[in-house]
């Protein structure tokens, strides 16, 4: 039975996109509700059974999921993402566990960067940092990433590849954790640092082979054109 999906997030790429991803790669219809950021502080108060907190996932306008890694498995569950072996699955659970422990460290340095949203800054820290117009603020933060954080999980995630036999995370079979993953190195690239990977060959061939798929290669266009367009 096909099932239908409405996935409600921000209007931005955040810790949702590999779900987004998921669904077009295996052509699954789903609606994509999006939430100005501007509007959460009006908004959050139709997830309060939630605790305010998105992405939501609806599932045949019955079950609501909450929390970004549990509709991230559920989707990689329900399409084919999750690994064929428990080891896969192990390994691409660690991996996206991994992103959101880098994120967390970004948003600990909370003097280096402005932003207009503190109760969902984790979704957005990396935006909030790049738009930060005070140069000096973002000294340590930066540092902090390029020097400590970036090259220990980097390296992290090299070694899965390595593990794996060099083309995905986990295994032989393409799961959930590299796309997020691919989508983690791509919005650090063009918010922190254009040269993160240099050091990082087979994180950066992966980044570039998910980025490669038709359906995300497609799907990033038309979401840079509705932004360019302001749609």
């Amino acid at each position: 039975m096909d099932r239908k999906y409405k996935l409600t997030y921000f209007n931005i790429r955040g810790l949702a996109e590999p779900i987004r991803w998921m669904f077009k790669m295996r052509n699954v219809d789903f609606e994509d509700e999006r939430i100005n950021l501007a509007q959460w502080p009006e908004e959050r108060n139709r997830f309060s059974k939630h605790v305010g907190q998105l992405p939501i996932l609806l599932i045949d306008d019955k079950i609501e999921l909450s929390q970004v890694h549990t509709v991230m498995r559920y989707v990689a569950r329900e399409l084919g993402f999750n690994g064929e072996t428990e080891y896969e699955e192990m390994r691409a659970d660690e991996a996206t566990e991994l992103i959101y422990d880098l994120r967390l460290c970004a948003v600990a340095h909370k003097d280096c960067y402005t932003t207009d949203n503190p109760d969902i800054v984790r979704h957005t820290i990396f935006r909030d940092f790049k738009a930060e117009k005070n140069i000096s603020k973002k000294v340590i933060m930066r540092k902090r990433l390029l020097v400590d954080h970036f090259p220990l999980y980097f390296a992290k995630f090299a070694q899965f590849l390595e593990d794996s036999g060099g083309e995905y995370l986990a295994g032989p079979n393409i799961t959930y954790a590299d796309l997020a993953v691919a989508n983690f190195l791509d919005v650090c690239e063009s918010h922190v640092n254009p040269d993160i990977l240099n050091d990082f060959p087979t994180l950066k061939a992966l980044k570039e082979e998910i980025f490669d798929i038709p359906e995300i290669a497609e799907w990033v266009a038309q979401t840079n054109t509705a932004n360019a367009t302001g749609a």
